[in-house]
């Protein structure tokens, strides 16, 4: 499943968010692929194999979770590079994407 490109463009108050939810969440899935990635997110993360779901949908974490799982995507620009293509998105989406989240500049407009 693609996320079309202008995602962010159309109800940036809405669909900005779910967008953003879902390429973080696509990005665990790309860790997943590689345990040697995954080890060194989670590890970087601060969570185990058994607390990644749970930190994924808590109400009350885990946006700061998904966004910290944008953060980490961005460390590597290699891995950002490989993900963008998988995802066949622009990496400047995933930028945007992690905007979303708390922490980011542009929190208030997904």
């Amino acid at each position: 499943m693609k996320i079309p490109k202008n995602k962010w463009q159309k109800n940036p108050q809405k669909k900005g968010r779910e967008a953003a939810e879902y390429v973080a969440i696509k990005a665990i899935e790309y860790f997943a692929k590689n345990p040697e990635s995954l080890g060194s997110f989670l590890a970087h993360a601060g969570v185990g194999p058994s607390d990644l779901k749970t930190a994924m949908t808590d109400p009350k974490t885990s946006c700061e979770f998904l966004g910290g799982v944008l953060d980490y995507m961005m460390i590597d620009e290699k891995m950002l590079l490989d993900f963008a293509k998988d995802m066949d998105i622009s990496p400047p989406d995933i930028v945007k994407a992690r905007l979303c989240f708390p922490g980011g500049d542009a929190e208030m407009i997904c």
